[in-house]
């Protein structure tokens, strides 16, 4: 009879921990997701902060969270799962316990693999009894979402002219002389002010002699990025060379960042980017946010955009393309006889090799980690 007793009292204390955990076991919980930084660049860690609070009187024996966010946002420990659309997706699950009245915050350290408009969707809390009789699943709508920079491609500055960041370029002609360039000397007129005498010649002629100064203009440059697969058509790059062109645009605007040089920005995406010169770290970040957030799609053929673009006030072109047509090689020949430097970046080029001018140095993009 004892035995029996017991495993009735047992039965009840199963069953009535069941109907207990089936009706209750959500009433008010709370669950939220935050992410610590709203912008960062490729490759640094950032945090994801979990947070679940019961509030109320019953314990939560066993818990169980599941996180859905983008592909390249990497957990420790993290495995990969397809959605419908046959996406990946990143899933990271965590078991848990929550007394009552109790809240619970967790930090997920995670690595941002890739440029790009990082998102976590939603989160799925699943509660269970004390003895796993049953499991009551809910889903959590979370926005969270981080804008990752792309990191500047792996180049050594000297694979570029020395004098393409830095000083001024000389020009035929401007609104008033550069003084710190210094030509030579010329016969004094009477109106160049006493500091601008030049004694040593003055002395060697035996006449006064006056500093002769050149006409200079600040470098500024131009950026265009081609997402045109070929010149037979307008169609997007592979994602890989994309990226590889987006990597090598960070570190040319990074370079110019240092040298406090201006530059533009031109793509031929599905609408058009104009970005105009500036300076500047607030210039170089509006860059790149625009780069994080690039979609793979060709708006324009490269010929169709070189041929709207005014280069009159741009010192130095670089185009960083995966292939060269003759119009391209004829179009960066027109502008290095205006006295335009102009290089080209590239992944590989597929076709058009013969088109660039000797005088056009062509530069490959180091693949690093990207196959």
């Amino acid at each position: 009879m004892e035995l029996i007793a017991m495993a009735v009292i047992l039965a009840v204390i199963i069953m009535g921990q069941y109907l207990l955990y089936d009706k209750f076991g959500f009433k008010n919980v709370t669950y939220n997701i935050s992410i610590s930084v709203p912008e960062t660049y490729e490759n640094d860690e950032i945090e994801i902060i979990e947070e679940i609070e019961n509030a109320k009187r019953l314990p939560l024996v066993w818990m169980r969270s599941e996180i859905s966010c983008s592909p390249y946002l990497t957990f420790k420990g993290q495995r990969t799962v397809k959605n419908e659309q046959d996406v990946q997706r990143g899933l990271i699950a965590g078991v848990f316990m929550l007394r009552g009245y109790k809240k619970c915050r967790r930090v997920w350290k995670v690595r941002c693999e890739r440029r790009g408009i990082m998102t976590i969707e939603n989160s799925t809390l699943t509660i269970s009894d004390l003895f796993g009789l049953t499991k009551k699943a809910r889903m959590f709508k979370v926005s969270g979402s981080v804008r990752v920079l792309p990191a500047p491609a792996d180049m050594d500055m000297g694979e570029l002219s020395g004098d393409l960041f830095i000083g001024n370029m000389q020009v035929r002609r401007f609104v008033m002389p550069d003084p710190f360039m210094i030509s030579g000397s010329r016969e004094y007129t009477g109106r160049e002010p006493m500091n601008r005498i030049h004694w040593s010649q003055t002395a060697r002629t035996g006449r006064l002699m006056a500093y002769k100064n050149e006409f200079t203009t600040e470098r500024r440059i131009m950026i265009v990025l081609n997402m045109q697969r070929s010149e037979a058509y307008c169609r997007a790059l592979p994602d890989n060379a994309l990226e590889l062109q987006i990597k090598a645009a960070a570190f040319v605007l990074d370079q110019c960042q240092r040298m406090s040089a201006e530059c533009a920005l031109t793509i031929n995406a599905s609408e058009t980017l104009m970005l105009p010169a500036g300076s500047g770290s607030s210039h170089t970040v509006n860059a790149l946010r625009q780069l994080a957030e690039l979609e793979n799609v060709c708006g324009e053929r490269i010929s169709d955009l070189l041929t709207e673009l005014d280069f009159n006030d741009i010192t130095d072109v670089i185009i960083i393309t995966p292939f060269v047509s003759e119009m391209i090689g004829t179009f960066l020949a027109g502008l290095i006889s205006k006295g335009k430097c102009c290089k080209v970046l590239t992944a590989g080029l597929n076709e058009g090799t013969e088109y660039i001018p000797q005088s056009v140095e062509l530069l490959m993009i180091p693949r690093g980690n990207i196959s």
